[in-house]
């Protein structure tokens, strides 16, 4: 094979490979950006729930201690709750939420039965065996997000929502609410972050197009060089020939 066509057939390989190379790069960048970012909204919204949940404890839950019965021994808990409890806990919980980004929020007993939602159909439903009530019941919380088509808070139903999902532990000292006390039921927070997510995948969207101009202008580089190369060895080659004529 002349040395010509093995030089245009190694410009095509090296140019072959840094194509799929760079698209392989450019997947996984890219969603490892939209990774880090969409981590960073998830982490500021954990924060504002684990707060919103310590406010609610500190300021309405005395309140509603009678009617909800939240404790750390199971024996002391109940599963259900008097539909008069239920329209004062859930008219007194609206009023808390009113006005804020939260859309939603459940409590859980510690056996992980839905004693509270604002959605009655519910009520009573076991979520003992959901991660992130497990890992909320062990003292850590947990996170989600999640595009909603629809979703029923307590200002009504909104549409097309990214909503992050947090569940949170309920902790109680011994004199009243505290960051250090008892666990005893789970917080499932529900809160808007639409603005937020559409900014991160604005962002993304500019870091991806950043990276296929860099990788764009690496991959030209890369094959310039493999075939200024590959010319000046196939020039070589030829004065060498001439050079033994």
């Amino acid at each position: 094979m002349p040395r010509s066509v093995k030089s245009s057939l190694s410009t095509l390989f090296v140019g072959l490979s840094v194509l799929v190379i760079g698209v392989a790069g450019h997947h996984f960048a890219s969603k490892a950006i939209y990774e880090a970012l969409e981590s960073s909204v998830l982490l500021a919204s954990e924060a504002a729930n684990e707060d919103l949940t310590q406010l609610f404890v500190n300021d309405v839950y005395d309140a509603l201690d009678s009617m909800l019965q939240l404790n750390a021994d199971l024996g002391q808990q109940t599963d259900s709750l008097s539909d008069e409890d239920y329209n004062a806990i859930n008219q007194r919980i609206s009023e808390f939420m009113l006005g804020t980004d939260f859309l939603k929020i459940k409590i859980y007993n510690l056996k992980g039965v839905t004693l509270y939602s604002s959605d009655p159909r519910q009520l009573g439903s076991d979520y003992s065996q959901n991660s992130g009530f497990i890992n909320a019941s062990r003292g850590e919380s947990f996170s989600s997000v999640e595009l909603r088509s629809e979703f029923n808070g307590y200002s009504g139903v909104v549409y097309n929502r990214d909503v992050v999902s947090s569940y949170v532990p309920i902790r109680r000292g011994i004199t009243g609410g505290s960051v250090d006390g008892r666990i005893i039921g789970v917080a499932e927070v529900y809160t808007d972050r639409t603005n937020q997510m559409e900014a991160v995948r604005d962002k993304a969207a500019e870091y991806s197009f950043a990276l296929v101009i860099v990788l764009l202008l690496m991959s030209v580089v890369m094959v310039a060089t493999v075939w200024y190369l590959s010319i000046s060895i196939s020039e070589r080659y030829i004065d060498q020939l001439e050079a033994r004529e």
